[in-house]
């Protein structure tokens, strides 16, 4: 979905309000009145849409503080078929019987995702169920003939190895298949193709049965509606949770129940009907999981800004959890991989630790996720991987290297290569987060909401989806961060030409660069000082790299050097050039400009903390320029020390931070630390500059 950008409003305009004209007193009336009366209208835009956004982020914030977990009707539909204790002529949950009778679709069938309309393996599993309940109770005549000419009329789908399959389909729906027809039950279908699926049931026992793992007996136990009495009933409930669930999962903690009574496995049915009322969901629990789902999307879209509150408490929620070990997080691969990266990445203590257990790829396949291939538990690891805080980190390296393998060899496959997922697969492996700009990820996410949307919570019979008010909202925020954009770019492109700064013939000019640099990391639209502090000293500090290295004198430079020194006692007259006038006058009044806004921002005065950066940058220039006039070879740590200030991100970086909604108070900024992290920063940029660099004059010298 491409985006559109919005077009920019006239310099000096509010953003998003186009400028009318200024009426004249000899206009004529029907003009004037028209402009008044598209001015109206335009106001009257505006409110709607900002209206509009208000109410899509408190419908996101109900959500995320109150996740709505949608009915499952195939998990609801094996919950209603477990029989009261000690009788099998009524239901235990009754209300579970009568929601399938109230929920059949027009078309016959149960279980339409709200999502996509199109009839699916979901559709047909979860139509089934509803059936075999309704017809283990001996209710619904008229329901149960509609749902079975429903799945006759699209048995198709189900025979077509080509369509995505909930987990286990070919084994559970042959045998629920077959345990319809023996409850006398008559589907419109061939009896070839009754075969055919139950061919394909066997088949694919043949080839569990290879298999010895502690995955395949989890796999087993997960879809025991497919094996029933194939299965040895004391072995599954080896799985159980200390919440009664088998995985978590309705469907398959009800199966269980019918065949093997559990008192915890009856109390986790009857409380999950307790709250959920008549429809249950298709796991429990999940509002955790469902949640940071939320947050990994509000992130990804570059929209978190907005619920900053909410967020916080959700990860100190997930932070508790995971300190706890609780199994919502700990028992599920791609959750506890998803929770570790997003509380590392927000700034909470975790522990690579709890990851051990998937330290190697044989760890993984041998579990259920591993067993199963999961595409959504390998990317999770391996973005979980790269989220390392040292160089060192045994356990994420691992899982790194072999996750990645894995990635790398679906890749290869081209039955993958069909799937939307082949391109979070191919961008996940190529670009880390760190080797991505912000914004531009969030504009790829947006557009390829479809593809890593489908990634969510997948199950037996359903799967969870982030809403679509999230997409709406993120292309409403990118838009309108555009036109924010635009307009700072007009306006950064008028401040260029006021300086005078064009006219310097020996600069590059790399405004629409420093700017794109800015924006792409410090993106939320409120941030607009931050942006315009970081781009206008990112062109001054090209202008002064460029004047040191090739546009002026040594009298130049010193001059120049002598006037930041001496800053409010220059006196005009004491320009060497006006190439030096042009350069300090735009140091000079940008620097405190910045620094008056800076200053009311941090209500004290840092003015002069920014006029020292730029001193202490003109004079490690000027160091350099020195050692190449003498042809001084310095040493490594002479060349390093000097060469973290002269890169010159000291300008760019610093002054914006006082910009970016954090009090930066006086001894923060002297701090050690402080003072180490803007080095280790420079010194990063200084040696890759200057490995590139190296790179193309070798290029060169190799052509030449």
């Amino acid at each position: 979905m491409p985006l559109v950008t919005a077009a920019a409003p006239a310099s000096g305009s509010p953003r998003g309000v186009i400028p009318l004209r200024s009426s004249r007193a000899s206009c004529d009336s029907r003009p004037c009145a028209a402009r008044a009366y598209a001015g109206k209208r335009l106001v009257a835009e505006n409110t709607r849409v900002q209206n509009h956004r208000m109410e899509l982020e408190t419908r996101i914030r109900n959500q995320l503080l109150r996740p709505e977990l949608p009915p499952s009707s195939y998990d609801t539909a094996w919950v209603s078929m477990v029989p009261l204790r000690g009788t099998h002529q009524s239901p235990c949950f009754p209300q579970c019987v009568e929601w399938i009778l109230q929920n059949q679709q027009d078309d016959g069938s149960w279980g339409v995702n709200q999502f996509d309309s199109s009839v699916n393996k979901d559709v047909l599993l979860s139509t089934l169920a509803c059936v075999l309940a309704l017809k283990r109770w001996n209710v619904g005549r008229e329901n149960i003939w509609r749902g079975l000419h429903f799945i006759g009329r699209n048995f198709s789908v189900a025979m077509d190895e080509q369509t995505t399959a909930p987990i286990g389909f070919n084994i559970t729906f042959a045998t629920m298949l077959s345990l319809a027809i023996d409850m006398g039950l008559e589907f419109p279908i061939r009896q070839t193709d009754v075969h055919g699926i139950l061919e394909l049931r066997e088949m694919e026992l043949k080839r569990q049965a290879v298999y010895g793992s502690y995955g395949r007996k989890a796999y087993m136990a997960y879809i025991t509606e497919g094996l029933g009495n194939r299965l040895d009933w004391d072995e599954v409930m080896k799985f159980q949770r200390k919440n009664g669930s088998l995985f978590s999962c309705p469907s398959t903690t009800a199966v269980a129940l019918i065949h093997k009574y559990n008192d915890q496995a009856h109390q986790y049915l009857n409380s999950l009907v307790s709250e959920f009322g008549s429809a249950v969901p298709a796991v429990y629990p999940s509002k955790l999981h469902c949640q940071l789902l939320m947050v990994d999307a509000l992130e990804r879209m570059g929209i978190s800004q907005h619920f900053v509150n909410e967020i916080k408490s959700i990860l100190d929620m997930a932070f508790s959890h995971w300190l706890q070990k609780d199994e919502e997080i700990m028992m599920d691969i791609a959750t506890c991989a998803m929770t570790f990266r997003l509380l590392r990445m927000n700034g909470y203590d975790v522990s690579s630790d709890e990851l051990s257990h998937v330290a190697e790829a044989s760890n993984f396949c041998d579990s259920l996720q591993g067993y199963l291939n999961d595409t959504k538990s390998l990317l999770e690891l391996y973005k979980a991987s790269k989220v390392s805080l040292s160089g060192n980190d045994l356990i994420l390296d691992s899982i790194g290297s072999w996750s990645g393998n894995l990635l790398k060899d679906k890749l290869c496959s081209s039955r993958v290569q069909k799937n939307l997922i082949f391109g979070e697969i191919d961008y996940a492996v190529k670009f880390p987060f760190y080797a991505t700009l912000e914004r531009l990820e969030h504009k790829r996410n947006i557009e390829h909401f479809d593809a890593w949307g489908s990634l969510m919570l997948t199950t037996k019979g359903s799967s969870f989806h982030v809403n679509q008010e999230f997409l709406a909202l993120a292309v409403n925020d990118f838009s309108l961060s555009q036109s924010v954009y635009q307009d700072e770019l007009q306006h950064l492109d008028s401040w260029v030409k006021e300086n005078k700064l064009d006219q310097l013939q020996f600069a590059r000019q790399k405004l629409t660069y420093c700017y794109l640099s800015a924006a792409a990391t410090i993106f939320p639209s409120e941030l607009s000082d931050a942006r315009i502090s970081w781009a206008k000293n990112g062109v001054l500090t090209t202008v002064v790299d460029d004047f040191f290295d090739v546009g002026g004198s040594k009298a130049e430079l010193e001059n120049l050097i002598e006037l930041v020194e001496k800053w409010h006692e220059h006196h005009a007259d004491k320009y060497y050039s006006e190439q030096v006038r042009i350069i300090f006058s735009a140091i000079y009044a940008t620097t405190n400009q910045l620094g008056a806004k800076a200053s009311a921002a941090q209500d004290r005065d840092v003015t002069k903390h920014l006029a020292e950066i730029w001193l202490d940058v003109l004079r490690s220039m000027m160091m350099e320029a020195e050692w190449q006039r003498s042809q001084h070879v310095p040493t490594v740590e002479e060349y390093m020390t000097n060469a973290v200030v002269s890169f010159a991100l000291g300008p760019i970086v610093l002054p914006a931070l006082y910009f970016v909604g954090q009090e930066l108070l006086e001894h923060a900024v002297k701090d050690q630390e402080y003072d180490k992290l803007f080095r280790l920063m420079s010194s990063c940029g200084r040696l890759l500059n200057d490995s590139k660099s190296f790179e193309r004059q070798f290029c060169v010298h190799r052509s030449g």
